[in-house]
């Protein structure tokens, strides 16, 4: 039996020392892990090994230990799996009906129980009547109801050409001031459609509304490094390029809330006829409030700045030319990411282009 539990202490002891071993040699390899981080088992040491492996150079891909590839095409493939269990994700019939057709659920219920609806599998097919509202299908099913069909969710971005003096709120409760949420029509707000971000209550131009919250995060988050072009009408008089393009994508902007940095994609001098028009416009909306303000005060020819963000902090445009002695009279947003405003109208809503869409999943795919 003492050579039993000898022989079990000496495996044990010979387990341990090679597990240490592995430890010490993944501290080697990753300086500082050993000591502040425990290891809980050999296949953590193995992993993190794997990880060195395919980003160090030294590691040849022609190695048959070691594929770098091999951990992309399985982040990819992930991807893909994810994106097809949430196009072929079910739910419930009276949900869909509700949803498609703006009925309250009582409504779509009741429909469906007097089997008033039918789906096809194609355009061409024929129809398959859906027997009751517990039954599933898919949410862009092809849906028929009383030989009409249902009208498909819209896109998950949809571009919007924000006017000046507009809120980008859903609601407002401490002012009479417009807002999305009186224009956003019905058949959106029930889908949970939402401003993806905010444009200044004085600025107007391109605003997306989306639908996903994971789409509206990539949108936003710096990490991404989503792109936001302006046109921004400047004063301060003739506008040095080499010296304005030097601030904004060198040095960088100094404003109450850090260094800021933009591309300088264009300058236009505006001719001074329409360079008074603008600023007489400019004075009258500024109002009462601002009455001893005049023409005088602001340098002409005023100047259309084209530049380029990939930040959203709170008037940071506004801040940062106005730091370039060059005062922002109007400001509008062209464009976002891929997602262009073009010949939009004011105060009109699209569906975003098929381009536009398969740049949108391309972020929720991690590929962007």
């Amino acid at each position: 039996m003492a050579m039993v539990r000898f022989s079990c202490l000496r495996n044990a002891a010979a387990g341990s020392l090679s597990f240490i071993t592995a430890s010490r040699a993944s501290a080697f390899l990753y300086p500082g892990s050993f000591l502040t981080k425990k290891i809980h088992n050999c296949s953590l040491v193995h992993q993190r090994s794997c990880v060195l492996q395919n980003s160090n150079p030294l590691f040849s891909s022609k190695d048959d230990r070691f594929e770098p590839s091999q951990g992309r095409q399985l982040s990819k493939s992930t991807s893909s799996q994810k994106k097809k269990k949430k196009v072929n994700k079910l739910f419930r019939a009276d949900k869909v009906i509700s949803t498609r057709a703006s009925l309250s659920r009582s409504q779509a219920f009741d429909i469906l129980k007097r089997r008033k609806v039918a789906w096809k599998k194609a355009h061409d097919s024929e129809l398959i009547p859906i027997k009751g509202p517990k039954e599933k299908i898919q949410m862009d099913a092809i849906l028929v109801l009383d030989g009409k069909i249902i009208p498909n969710l819209p896109p998950i971005l949809i571009a919007y050409h924000k006017p000046k003096f507009m809120l980008s709120a859903m609601q407002e409760k401490h002012s009479d001031k417009r807002h999305l949420g009186m224009i956003l029509p019905d058949k959106y707000k029930k889908l949970g459609i939402h401003p993806v971000g905010r444009l200044d209550y004085d600025t107007s131009g391109l605003l997306l509304f989306s639908m996903d919250g994971d789409l509206t995060q990539r949108l936003l988050h710096p990490k991404h490094s989503i792109e936001k072009e302006y046109v921004a009408t400047v004063s301060g008089g003739k506008v040095n390029v080499e010296v304005l393009k030097n601030q904004l994508e060198h040095q960088g902007v100094v404003t109450g809330e850090g260094l800021h940095f933009a591309n300088l994609l264009d300058v236009q001098e505006i001719g001074l006829d329409e360079s008074r028009a603008i600023m007489d416009d400019h004075l009258k909306e500024l109002g009462e409030k601002n009455e001893n303000l005049k023409q005088e005060d602001f340098e002409i020819p005023l100047t259309n700045v084209r530049i380029a963000v990939q930040e959203g902090k709170h008037r940071m445009v506004r801040r940062m030319l106005a730091n370039c002695q060059h005062p922002v009279i109007e400001l509008r947003r062209e464009r976002h990411g891929s997602v262009v405003l073009a010949d939009l109208p004011e105060g009109s809503f699209r569906h975003c282009e098929d381009r536009e869409i398969e740049w949108a999943e391309s972020l929720l795919e991690g590929q962007q």
